[in-house]
């Protein structure tokens, strides 16, 4: 095997452990209320919201067996259930799955 994977090991290794490290060392000095904060939390919510988005409307694998409508419906069930129980992610997710699972059986 070629050694210049080995080098790309250690590379990638020290830079994430040189992320997190300043991370604990920083951590104690930065205003989590700033507004880099809310920008860095505002382009996470984005590329979550668009990963969803792409998995819903341009499915692959076995989810392109599904019709839109059932995906759709289950994305209205998920946001109902969250909201009556009070913005509880596990029984959303749960019994948004077993809804899924249910309708397209």
């Amino acid at each position: 095997m070629n050694e210049n994977i080995y080098i790309a090991i250690l590379l990638a290794s020290i830079a994430t452990y040189l992320c997190r490290a300043s991370g604990v060392i920083f951590s104690k000095k930065i205003n989590i209320h700033s507004g880099f904060f809310k920008w860095i939390e505002y382009i996470s919510m984005g590329i979550i919201i668009s990963v969803i988005t792409k998995i819903i409307f341009f499915p692959e694998g076995i989810l392109i067996q599904t019709s839109l409508s059932s995906r759709l419906t289950t994305i209205l069930f998920l946001i109902t259930i969250y909201y009556l129980s009070k913005k509880n992610i596990l029984l959303s997710l749960i019994s948004s799955t077993i809804f899924f699972s249910l309708i397209n059986y």
